[in-house]
């Protein structure tokens, strides 16, 4: 088994603003081991990218990391100074932002960029690391790479200036990327050519990989392990075929019976009803209990603990305590899922 690379413990990040303190994250624990890739799904307000910018210490005022841990290569970066952390983001972990445009510099040449990250984490001469940033976009599939080099990011289309943001987070070949959105605003034939050259370079580079997005089909491409978050808590956590064969959250299948089927044009989609839950004032027990028709008492009243269904497989739900009661149209609904998964 790979070596863990990525361990997050409890973390909890809020949001302290003129109305109250808005727990965006409230107790998220998971790891990442090398070479591995793993996807963060779930609907806006999760705490999807919340927790992808507290593992980069990159949270703007008023937000804060209030209690938790992660540790990246044994280091506890909670505890390090920000010069320290510098030194890390970019080199040793590196993040792609949903919007290129507004991420990447509009005064400097897309090789200006590249360069600028290969002389400050890796120490190299100006002429070293031009070279150097002309292969990295060849390796992202950039076309005539040494001519785009010299070009700006408004030269750019919308794909080839998520490859240029690619390539800058790929400069110092990172332990860790973590991509958010990657694919959001792209056409599909770019997002499935995006989505290609991450998972080919995953492979290539042995990087670990976290790949945060709204769009389960994108993570079924992508990723081995998926985590599903709600309320700012991960709701379950498995494997791909855990997920989409074996679903066992009320809020995972919905999820997945909200997705489109291509073989069956007539087929109803199954909105989730309802609305996220107020992280102003969470809920005392399960955050999906307002919108989940299996919803028993207990559920209102007490968070629910973590139940392994299976190696690496677990879920926070009520309705796998072995003493809960039986719930027929909760199993119906696992065998549809499934067979609908097994359709598709």
């Amino acid at each position: 088994m790979n070596e863990t690379l990525l361990k997050v413990e409890d973390l909890r990040t809020s949001f302290f603003t003129h109305l109250g303190e808005v727990k965006a994250i409230r107790g998220v624990s998971f790891s990442v081991r090398k070479g591995e890739a793993i996807g963060i799904v779930g609907e806006s307000g999760s705490g999807k990218s919340v927790t992808s910018l507290s593992i980069m210490r990159l949270l703007q005022h008023p937000g804060k990391v209030t209690g938790g841990s992660i540790v990246f290569k044994d280091q506890e970066i909670l505890k390090i100074t920000e010069k320290e952390m510098r030194s890390i983001r970019g080199n040793e972990i590196a993040m792609i932002f949903q919007d290129p445009m507004t991420s990447l510099n509009p005064v400097f040449t897309v090789g200006n960029q590249i360069v600028e990250s290969l002389r400050k984490h890796q120490k190299m001469s100006k002429e070293e690391a031009g070279k150097k940033a002309v292969d990295i976009l060849k390796m992202v599939g950039i076309p005539d790479p040494a001519k785009r080099a010299n070009n700006f990011p408004h030269e750019f289309s919308g794909g080839m200036r998520q490859r240029a943001m690619i390539a800058i987070a790929l400069s110092c070949q990172p332990d860790l990327l973590i991509a958010d959105e990657p694919t959001t605003a792209l056409d599909v034939t770019i997002q499935a050519q995006i989505l290609e050259l991450m998972k080919s370079l995953n492979q290539k580079l042995d990087m670990s990989t976290i790949l945060i997005t709204h769009d389960l089909g994108v993570v079924a491409d992508v990723c081995s392990r998926i985590i599903v978050m709600y309320g700012g808590l991960i709701m379950e956590e498995g494997s791909k075929e855990d997920i989409f064969y074996r679903p066992r959250h009320p809020y995972t299948m919905g999820l997945l019976k909200s997705i489109p089927k291509i073989n069956n044009e007539k087929q109803r989609l199954i909105p989730i009803t309802g609305t996220p839950p107020d992280l102003l004032n969470p809920p005392s027990g399960c955050p999906f209990y307002a919108r989940c028709k299996y919803a028993m008492v207990i559920c209102r009243t007490k968070q629910p603990p973590y139940f392994e269904v299976d190696e690496g497989h677990r879920t926070m739900c009520w309705l796998l305590h072995p003493e809960a009661p039986g719930n027929a149209d909760y199993e119906a609904q696992q065998g549809g899922v499934r067979s609908e998964a097994g359709r598709q």
